[in-house]
């Protein structure tokens, strides 16, 4: 697959003084005050007032110094945009430090992801070079204080790019821009719900609607699938589909026309549309019911942030036999977000630590040596960053290995306890979800529902609580965009949690998460009266079993009676 080249862009903020004047102020010769930035796709992403995108070469720093060549990135753009989007949360503007947290720290992470390759350590370690030194140390309040309105001024935006035709997938662009008859209606064909609006360059009303297509076009995006078609430019078009005034517009429900108007009325196009979305999708049994402790609880990931005595388990891997630099720094990386954040902890390679892993797992380490490398891969993975690596490692082969070692019913328990607690992390990146089920279902769902009905209650737990994350996901892409991701994992999952809820008589924690999770996975799923699911359910006669635990659980009475009508009114 060809990628996109990345480039990285190296400027010099001082623009040639610092190697003139460095050694007389700090006694120490530095050639530059690095800045650098990450040229992608057509544009040029650096942080400074926050996460920055400008047009090559045309920030204010003005033309880079030097250009270096990174490599190619095979990665879809939207998993690159969605990750430079996560990186927001770490790179903000009040984060940003001209010494700690710099926009060189950022072009790191962004080229680690992109071509697992650091930037070059003369830029990342000149900060430490400086402060090493005792005027460095003096003079960090001036050198911050004069350099500041240089690295967070405004951006020069970028181009915007419309999309050309592409099959409806669930993307960053909210509309498709199609040139040719044939792509339109092919698009029509294969998508449920579709809205075309023909207009024209010169079609001085169609202006008028714009701004509301585009808005219902966010607001529906995964349900209906928006299309702009330039007659002026897609002359087939008009002609196939006798266009004779401009705007016009067509509805399509499974490639059967719905509707056709024309006229710019926002109100009008409003109506419409939203006349289609409930054509399309007409209300669901569930949505009649009063479910506050299913749908109350918060959909956020349950993570397991504890870290443990770090130093104790380097010496008990040292006493092991197992040493090396990739783990002292990816413990380094543990203790430095622990104290002063994400966005002072610089990532650790991550094509090191994966080899690592793989290498103990393969070589038959000790499993009392690998339990304790699976804890610290758990906690590492609480970081967003690390998440998102593994969402794009070749073939997960790295999880994979990890999944297969824990799912050996010979390993201790430990090794499944925080294999789990693992793999809920992980749900922290929303770029790894996603492949989550794609890639590792089978693994996922053997893991899973064997740790469900485990002897040891705290894997039951980790297990209810990756169960819970599971389903919490699918319920928000069933309700945000209709789309079914549970497929390859929902049947065994089902089945073990209802056995698992039979079974469980100790921890009221474990049944609540269960519960949940089962109220989730069933809630306004589709084809109800032919579902799978509730097949599943009647045999294994859950609604019984969920009755049952009424009396044992009272605190749970509430959750339990909102689960029986769900299963009541398929």
């Amino acid at each position: 697959m060809t990628g996109f080249p990345v480039k990285l862009y190296i400027y010099d903020l001082s623009k040639g003084l610092a190697r003139q004047m460095s050694m007389q102020f700090i006694g120490k010769q530095i050639d530059g005050v690095w800045h650098t930035s990450v040229v992608y796709n057509g544009a040029e992403y650096y942080y400074g007032a926050g996460v920055q995108t400008s047009i090559p070469g045309r920030t204010h720093h003005g033309q880079p110094l030097e250009v270096v060549d990174m490599g190619e990135s095979s990665l879809p753009e939207d998993v690159v945009l969605e990750y430079i989007e996560s990186l927001k949360d770490i790179y903000r503007p009040e984060n940003y430090d001209l010494f700690m947290n710099n926009c060189n720290n950022f072009t790191q992470d962004l080229c680690q992801f992109l071509v697992g390759k650091d930037i070059p350590a003369h830029i990342t370690g000149l900060p430490q070079e400086v402060l090493q030194t005792p005027f460095g140390q003096m003079m960090r309040p001036m050198i911050e204080q004069s350099l500041r309105p240089i690295t967070t001024a405004p951006a020069v935006p970028a181009p915007v790019r419309h999309p050309t035709f592409a099959p409806a997938t669930p993307s960053r662009q909210h509309v498709l821009y199609v040139t040719s008859a044939s792509q339109l209606e092919d698009l029509i064909k294969t998508n449920h719900c579709v809205s075309v609006f023909f207009t024209s360059s010169t079609c001085g009303p169609c202006r008028i609607a714009y701004p509301k297509y585009d808005e219902l076009a966010e607001k529906y995006s995964g349900k209906c699938t928006f299309v702009k078609v330039d007659i002026n430019q897609a002359y087939d078009i008009s002609q196939r589909w006798q266009i004779t005034a401009t705007p016009t517009f067509h509805t399509f429900i499974d490639g059967e026309k719905l509707d056709d108007w024309k006229g710019a009325s926002p109100p009008t196009l409003e109506s419409n549309i939203n006349v289609l979305i409930q054509i399309a999708y007409p209300p669901h049994p569930h949505r009649r019911l009063s479910l506050p402790n299913i749908l109350g609880t918060s959909s956020h990931p349950i993570t397991y942030t504890r870290i443990p005595p770090l130093d104790k388990i380097l010496a008990k891997l040292a006493t092991a036999g197992i040493k090396d630099q990739i783990l002292l720094r990816v413990v380094k990386f543990i203790t430095e977000r622990q104290a002063h954040g994400a966005r002072e902890a610089a990532l650790p390679d991550l094509n090191m630590w994966a080899a690592f892993v793989r290498e103990q797992i393969q070589g038959g380490a000790p499993t009392d040596g690998l339990f304790p490398i699976i804890d610290i891969f758990r906690v590492a993975a609480i970081d967003v960053r690390v998440g998102s690596w593994f969402a794009e490692e070749s073939d997960f082969k790295t999880l994979r290995s990890v999944i297969k070692f824990a799912s050996d019913d010979e390993k201790p328990y430990q090794v499944r306890l925080v294999t789990l607690q693992l793999l809920c992390n992980l749900f922290t990146s929303h770029l790894f979800v996603p492949h989550l089920y794609q890639e590792l279902g089978p693994e996922l769902s053997q893991l899973a529902t064997s740790s469900l009905l485990d002897a040891h209650s705290n894997v039951r737990l980790a297990a209810s609580s990756l169960a819970f994350n599971i389903t919490a996901y699918g319920q928000r892409r069933r309700a945000e965009a209709a789309e079914e991701v549970l497929d390859s994992i929902s049947v065994e999952l089902l089945a073990a949690m209802i056995e698992g809820i039979g079974r469980e008589a100790e921890s009221a924690q474990t049944l609540s998460r269960l519960l949940t999770a089962l109220g989730l996975l069933l809630y306004c799923a589709p084809n109800m009266q032919d579902s799978e699911l509730f097949a599943i359910c009647n045999s294994l006669e859950a609604r019984e079993v969920v009755k049952a635990k009424k009396s044992e659980f009272i605190a749970l009475k509430a959750l339990c009676d909102e689960v029986m009508l769900l299963l009541a009114l398929p």
